[in-house]
């Protein structure tokens, strides 16, 4: 079922309009970490970075659309049409592959697919990384496995992908922003 945005994005910066196209797309879905609206999510993720560097425009517009193609009716092309092939790209290698059916196998996949496309993908992963684990930090803890299985997952596994995140990340850019906060937020939760 394809999800056909009323959104303009032509007299729009890129950015604003990503979060429009954002905030539509997303329109009544929920985070089951928190139960907030998923929208907070991607905005989140934007803020991280833009209080981080100047990373442009194109990034934090894939910031704010790194969820929509996974998880909403939006197709790349879309992305590609309204806001130009570097951001469907970094959309693209941001979007996880449902046809991998195993939940460890698909997040360490994505991984590859993001370190490989250099470092503005790592960067908006390395952000999301930091926003996930801050929903688990907040997050009781007697709720963590009952969310982590209505994930597909256990919270074993999830920390293990983590760790693998944070290690994978630090190899490929030692001087990626977010490492600090990635290592920092994985200690408060252990």
């Amino acid at each position: 079922m394809a999800h056909t945005p009323t959104t303009s994005a032509v007299s729009a910066p890129v950015s604003g309009a990503a979060l429009e196209l954002a905030r539509e797309a997303h329109s009544g879905q929920r985070r089951k970490q928190s139960g907030d609206p998923f929208v907070e999510h991607p905005i989140t993720v934007a803020a991280l970075l833009s209080e981080r560097g100047d990373f442009g425009e194109a990034v934090i517009a894939a910031a704010y659309l790194h969820d929509v193609v996974e998880k909403t009716g939006i197709e790349l092309e879309l992305i590609r049409d309204r806001f130009g092939e570097e951001v469907a790209s970094l959309v693209a290698a941001l979007t996880e592959d449902h046809d991998v059916p195993a939940y460890e196998q698909r997040k360490r996949e994505l991984r590859e697919q993001v370190i490989a496309a250099g470092r503005p993908a790592t960067v908006i992963y390395a952000a999301d990384r930091v926003a996930n684990l801050r929903d688990w930090t907040h997050l009781p803890s007697e709720r963590r496995e009952a969310v982590a299985a209505a994930l597909g997952t256990t919270l074993e596994e999830r920390m293990r992908l983590w760790r693998e995140d944070l290690e994978e990340l630090t190899a490929a850019d030692p001087g990626l922003p977010f490492l600090d906060l990635i290592e920092s937020e994985l200690a408060r939760l252990r």
